[in-house]
């Protein structure tokens, strides 16, 4: 019992498996009890999703916002990598600083751009998406190519390694295992702007876009079941990232519990 308030206190996955089920358990009474009448009770949440899944078109929605989340991380995850290994040469450093400053501009603010390139539709909402999510993967993966010891660039020359060479061996090998954290946490960034993104552009529908719709009437049971049917695809998204690191990348979880 001690062990469970000491930092860093070590427990087995029985103790830590009780812990997740007391935690939900506490959640769970905490909604039905919360007086706020802007939060819907649990089965008024389930009801909701019955009836969208039932009379309503919710798997195309599921589909058409899964789809728009993975085509959007997998072309932000090419660009942003490309710009933020190419930080080291210099010629490309100021290019790096610029895309991460646009995070602090929020992505609706660039929707006249986007119309104007696109027609809206799916590729506008593509466009949309990848962009907003390079902003912020450009950071995080800038951030831990600058924590490679400098010693390690040094060491690296007087071994005589070509600049590709080292680019390779001291840059991209090393950081391959948190670049899976970065496009991990990419992917939650891109739930939390696909809402907007399909508020704003609402051709094809999507989880956004019935969120906008049943916020309209004020049907807050199914704004609820869309945003816990989000959060749900949204950690098994999560553990099937952790799942890549683990296969491909064991040593680091190693490193990790070190």
């Amino acid at each position: 019992m001690k062990k469970l308030f000491q930092v860093y206190g070590e427990i087995g996955f029985f103790v830590r498996a009780n812990l997740v089920v007391l935690w939900t358990v506490a959640v769970f009474v905490v909604w039905v009890l919360s007086p706020n009448k802007a939060l819907p009770y649990p089965q008024e949440v389930v009801q909701a999703i019955y009836e969208m899944w039932a009379k309503y078109r919710l798997l195309s929605d599921i589909a058409v916002t899964l789809k728009l989340n993975v085509v959007g991380l997998i072309y932000s995850t090419v660009i942003s990598l490309f710009i933020a290994y190419l930080s080291v040469i210099p010629f490309f450093e100021p290019l790096n600083r610029f895309v991460q400053w646009l995070r602090y501009i929020p992505i609706i603010g660039f929707n006249l751009v986007f119309l104007t390139l696109f027609a809206i539709g799916w590729s506008m909402k593509v466009a949309m998406l990848t962009t907003g999510m390079s902003f912020f993967l450009v950071t995080s993966m800038t951030a831990v190519i600058v924590e490679i010891p400098r010693m390690k660039y040094e060491l690296a020359k007087v071994l005589g390694y070509s600049d590709w060479h080292v680019f390779y061996t001291v840059v991209v090998r090393p950081t391959l295992p948190r670049m899976i954290d970065a496009i991990a946490q990419n992917a939650a960034i891109g739930w939390v702007m696909i809402t907007s993104i399909e508020t704003f552009n609402r051709t094809e529908g999507g989880l956004g876009s019935q969120i906008y719709a049943h916020s309209a009437t004020n049907n807050l049971a199914r704004v609820y079941g869309c945003l816990l049917i989000i959060g749900v695809i949204a950690v098994v998204e999560d553990w099937i990232f952790g799942v890549l690191k683990r296969t491909f990348f064991p040593y680091s979880t190693i490193a990790e519990r070190g």
